[in-house]
């Protein structure tokens, strides 16, 4: 049986050994590659524990 790969939550890259979680503690893996935009902006919009202010 194989494991399965742990991908970026937000590019859908294979992570490996990097790799580091979300800031807001959803548990996400984003990856650290130089793209633009970065991962953890695209995530941060994205995020299940993101906190919208209500008007």
């Amino acid at each position: 049986m194989t494991r399965a790969r742990v991908r970026c939550a937000a590019c859908d890259r294979p992570l490996g050994k990097r790799g580091r979680p979300c800031a807001r503690g959803c548990g996400a893996r984003l990856c650290t590659a130089r793209h633009i935009p970065p991962c953890n902006d695209v995530h941060g919009g994205q995020c299940p524990n993101l906190d919208i202010p209500e008007e």
